[in-house]
Order: C-alpha cells, then structure tokens, then sequence
C-alpha cells in the first residue's frame, strides 16, 4: 500500500488557525508579585505563573516562525512538514503546549532560527525543520495524539536524539534529515529508501515516562525526578553562540564521573531544600557539560536556551549550589521576558560578582541567583565536613558580602518599574541574617 502521508499536496503557504488558543490568549493576565519569586518555598510563589506568561509569548513566536518559513516560495515539503507541526500544535491539550514551547530547544529555535548557521553557511529550510522536529517530535506524534502528518527530524550519527522523551531512536548510517511519522503501532522512520519501525511499547508514554528496552532506542542519562543530561546535541552545534563556552562531548567515563557530581548535588537540594528541588525541577530541564575548573564554580545559562543549563562537574553541595544557583537565571529570564525591571536597564554599574562595570539587569540577575546560591550553602553547613570539600562559611561570608553590595548598587541607582521594586523587596527579606 502507498505511504499516504507522501502523496498528500503541499499547502500554498502554511495556514495557522489561533482560534483554538483564544481562551488561552484571552486570560485575565494575573498580577504577581515577583517579591514571592526570589525564593522558593513561598504558598504564593509566581514562579509556574511567570512561566505560563513567558510560554504563551514563545509560542506566538513559534507559531510565526513556523508561517514563515512554510511561506509559498519554500519548497513543497518545507511546506507540508511546516504545516504538520502548525497542525499538531494547534490540537495539542494547552497545558502540554505550553510546557513544550518553554523548553531550550524550542525557545533557542524561535530566536535564532532566522540567523542559524553551520560552518558560516545558512541552515537549508528543510535541515531548520528537522532541528524544530527533533524536539517537537514527541509531543507531535504521541499515541493518544496520532494524526497524519510526517515530522522532519535530524540524524547524527546514525541516532535521532528526542530530548522530551529522554531517548535516542537508532537508524544505523543516517545522517542529515529524515522523516517520522505515526502508525498504529508505533513510529515509522524513513531514511535513504529504508524505513525503520519502533513500538509504541518501546518508547515513553509522553515525555519523561519509561521507555522499554528495544535495540532501536537508546535512554537518556535522567536525574531521579529531574533534569536531562546529554552532551550537545546536534542543534547546539549550530545554534550554541561562538561567543559562549560550549558544551562538552566527553567520553564514558568522564561523562560518568559529570552524571555522579551533578546527580549528587541534585540528591543533596532534594534533601536539605526540597522547595527549592521543586522549582529547580521546572526551570532546569537539561544539563550540559563544559570544562571542569575543579572546585571552582563555572556554570551559565542563556536567555535562549530557556532551561538548559551549562556547568563543569562539582561534586555534592557545589554541584546543589550550582542547581539552584541557575535556576534563578532562568526564571529571572522568565521574568525579563514578560516584564520590565528598572526604566535604566541597561545603565552601567560596578558588579560585585564579577568585579567589573556590568548593565544594572545583570546585577538583578546576580543578586537572584547568589541569593538562592547562599541560602543553599547555608542548608549545607551542618550536614558537610571539610573533608567533602572546600569550607562552606568562608563563601556564605563572601557572597553574603558581595550581595550587599549588589542590592546598594540596585537601591541607590535603578529606577524601577513596579515590578523591579518588588524585586528589591524581595531581595532585601531573603539577605541573610
């Protein structure tokens, strides 16, 4: 029988029909306050509220995105495989929409789609869709959600890498864009003239559920309850900018050794702060590697990879600091997306955190994080010797300093918006006694 899914005509251009999302778009917009933000534990805390704001901005983008690069001058199936993701989004239940476009593939593909390169050459649209449909993939073609559209993916190395469902799908040889579509039975993978089928049984129901053992997929390394860790990935490669450190492919064994340090510092903010376990938990969806300073912190994340975290193995409590540390950068990006902080953003002042003249942003940003990160250390004094690693009150006595600083410097020169104001609020009751 013909594969019908490759006979079906390719739209003129691609039509995106919002009216499924007027009652998401519609919502009285809430008024937090982001005071309740800079800590977690707070029964108001606005944290799922700011994001739900954030994802409904990137979705719009997305959405646009995917119009135009599906315009009528792409090719023809640009064309179908564009209007197949428009489709699937457009049925998916709301709140699953809203927790797929909050993810670090999906924000980084809406902002730098347009301007993605490889080796100084422009991404083909076709190779563009299959970097999107390597991380829509899961939530597309899902079994309770099975429709007619073919997905482009993304081979490398003969392995296709699906982050929302933890797993890699194993086509020996492939390289470059394939194609994954639904079956009653499972996945149906075609590459170069052969097609590869997966049981539905063999792979999670919905992201981050178990996936059976198969010889055609592979698991991912997963955190108990928690983030994804992976090298990088084939997206990364391209879109990570040059500027940044990149993310590590390291070997078994090391990659090992970064999987232990991280996974004991996850187990350690699960025991001593286990609200802050749950906040990392929805901001922190994947873990990257970059090298290792030894015990020195050397972690970051960016505003468009929104939830992905970068950061060299430390083991224990410095790995817990590390977690909660970053999540903080990610949900203040969620809060500068929706919000604005202070008229004079941008204005230049001394940071105490890196020693040097920084935007008045940044030092927001600062403040959030190492509050978080010395409140983490604090939880740890009592339960770490010196034996497990370098002194914990000299740092809880540095940063506690440097953060003083840091909330001056706010006070005396940003003029804030009502929600910066809130900030500062919020900054001044979590300062250390």
């Amino acid at each position: 029988m013909p594969d019908l899914v490759t006979q079906l005509p390719a739209p003129e251009r691609v039509h995106v029909d919002v009216s499924s999302l007027r009652p998401l778009f519609q919502e009285a917009a809430p008024a937090p306050d982001l005071a309740l933000a800079v800590l977690p534990g707070h029964p108001q805390d606005p944290t799922r509220t700011i994001a739900r704001m954030a994802a409904k901005i990137y979705l719009k983008r997305l959405l646009v995105q995917l119009r135009d690069h599906g315009a009528a001058s792409a090719p023809a199936d640009v064309r179908r495989w564009a209007q197949g993701m428009v489709d699937g989004l457009l049925r998916m239940p709301h709140e699953a929409l809203l927790r797929l476009v909050l993810t670090p593939g999906v924000t980084s593909w809406t902002r730098t789609a347009q301007g993605a390169t490889a080796d100084g050459r422009a991404l083909s649209p076709r190779a563009l869709l299959g970097h999107l449909g390597a991380f829509l993939l899961p939530d597309l073609l899902a079994p309770r959600t099975v429709t007619a559209a073919e997905v482009p993916v993304i081979a490398e190395a003969g392995e296709v890498v699906l982050p929302a469902a933890r797993v890699a799908l194993r086509v020996p040889g492939a390289e470059g864009v394939l194609t994954v579509r639904a079956t009653e039975s499972g996945l149906r993978v075609a590459a170069e003239g052969r097609t590869y089928d997966i049981p539905w049984a063999c792979l999670p129901d919905g992201p981050g559920g178990p996936a059976q053992e198969h010889p055609s997929v592979r698991a991912l390394t997963v955190l108990p309850g928690g983030p994804l860790l992976t090298g990088p990935l084939p997206w990364h490669r391209i879109a990570y900018p040059s500027e940044a450190e990149g993310p590590l492919d390291l070997g078994p064994e090391d990659f090992a050794r970064f999987a232990g340090d991280i996974g004991s510092g996850w187990d350690t903010v699960r025991r001593l702060w286990p609200e802050a376990a749950d906040v990392v938990r929805g901001t922190t969806l994947h873990i990257m590697p970059v090298r290792s300073q030894g015990n020195w912190p050397f972690n970051f994340t960016l505003p468009s990879f929104r939830g992905l975290v970068l950061t060299s193995g430390r083991p224990t409590y410095l790995s817990a600091q590390t977690l909660v540390h970053e999540s903080g950068h990610n949900r203040f990006n969620s809060i500068l997306d929706v919000y604005s902080v202070a008229e004079n953003a941008a204005e230049e002042h001394y940071s105490p955190f890196v020693e040097a003249t920084r935007p008045l942003v940044n030092i927001f940003h600062g403040v959030l994080s190492f509050l978080n990160d010395v409140h983490m250390a604090i939880r740890c004094v009592d339960s770490f010797s010196p034996a497990d690693g370098p002194a914990i009150e000299p740092y809880v006595d540095d940063i506690t300093a440097r953060l003083a600083v840091g909330l001056d410097t706010l006070e005396r020169h940003a003029r804030t918006t009502e929600q910066g104001a809130q900030l500062l609020a919020g900054f001044r009751a979590a300062m250390p006694a």
